[in-house]
């Protein structure tokens, strides 16, 4: 009996503890695009620190050119709504005029750019996609 109650208070406490991530609950929508870096449209992207908007995502993407590692050929793609106000009209996020923030409208809150973790006022990261680079063409996929 006395085991039986301390595995269900284990098990109450632990349970109580988490909370259900609002990450979580941001919508899964389709992603498969595909940037040809020859493009003039792509000019942005050349160089590390490069970016760019494109349509796609839930409220558009934002696509980062990083150079990590020793390599120019690392890119983060994120959806630009915001990962707290989703749902909301004012929710797409916004590159910062010094390039270093992504800001969304409904609540000011910040995140950074380079690799979408939560900045000022924010506790959620950004939705990240998948991406895979072949030297000319970059796909970005879920």
């Amino acid at each position: 009996m006395r085991f039986l109650f301390l595995w269900t208070s284990v098990f109450l406490i632990v349970a109580s503890s988490c909370k259900k991530s609002q990450q979580s609950d941001f919508p899964n929508v389709n992603v498969e695009e595909y940037i040809y870096l020859n493009n003039p449209a792509s000019y942005d992207l050349t160089s590390p620190g490069g970016w760019l908007y494109n349509p796609g995502g839930l409220k558009g993407l934002v696509i980062i050119r990083r150079f990590v590692n020793g390599t120019q050929d690392d890119f983060a793609v994120f959806d630009r709504a915001c990962p707290e106000h989703f749902d909301d009209n004012c929710s797409q996020l916004v590159v910062s005029d010094d390039d270093t923030f992504l800001e969304c409208s409904c609540s000011k809150e910040k995140y950074l750019l380079f690799d979408g973790s939560p900045g000022t006022g924010a506790s959620l990261g950004m939705k990240q996609y998948g991406t895979n680079f072949d030297g000319s063409v970059l796909r970005i996929f879920n």
